[in-house]
């Protein structure tokens, strides 16, 4: 039987590395988020329904932001990746994927409860058909809550962007 063999990962290897995961964590967190935003989307008739919708597309941009410069720094003729620099941008791609996923599998988790639990939001100054239901609650309280999930994946981006340079 031959005897294994060690493989050193290369720099170039960890910068792709890191940035294909930045694009499947963090479109993946947005696939998630997305899914439960279009039920919530569908079952509201206010075309403000949709802002969760875009929320969860914009965490797969922030993976296509960190995946595009790393892909860049790969491509590069005259810059030869370091070892450290190959664990830097692995670091980085892992970052904001994680940090999207975290943010795309919270916001999911908020929009199912609201979907399973049948709230709808009300806006000031439009006319509710559902005067006596009591399981309205505020638009502003509802954008607020989803803009701070959301941050968790921009937290993610801002920290790979620092690693990148």
């Amino acid at each position: 039987m031959p005897a294994p063999v060690a493989v050193d990962p290369t720099p170039v290897l960890l910068t792709g590395l890191g940035a294909a995961l930045s694009l499947f964590l963090a479109g993946g967190g947005a696939a998630y988020a997305t899914a439960h935003a279009s039920v919530f989307a569908i079952r509201h008739r206010d075309l403000m329904a949709m802002v969760p919708v875009v929320q969860a597309g914009v965490l797969a941009v922030y993976g296509i932001i960190i995946g595009y410069k790393l892909s860049a720094k790969m491509t590069a003729d005259d810059v030869a990746i370091s070892d450290a620099d190959g664990y830097k941008f692995l670091c980085a791609g892992l970052s904001v994927g994680l940090a999207c996923l975290a943010s795309g599998y919270g916001m999911g988790n908020y929009l199912s409860q609201l979907n399973e639990s049948e709230y709808y939001f009300v806006r000031r100054g439009k006319k509710d058909e559902k005067e006596n239901a009591s399981k309205k609650f505020s638009f502003v309280t509802f954008v607020l809550c989803l803009i701070y999930l959301e941050a968790i994946g921009l937290y993610g981006l801002i920290v790979a962007l620092f690693l990148t340079g």
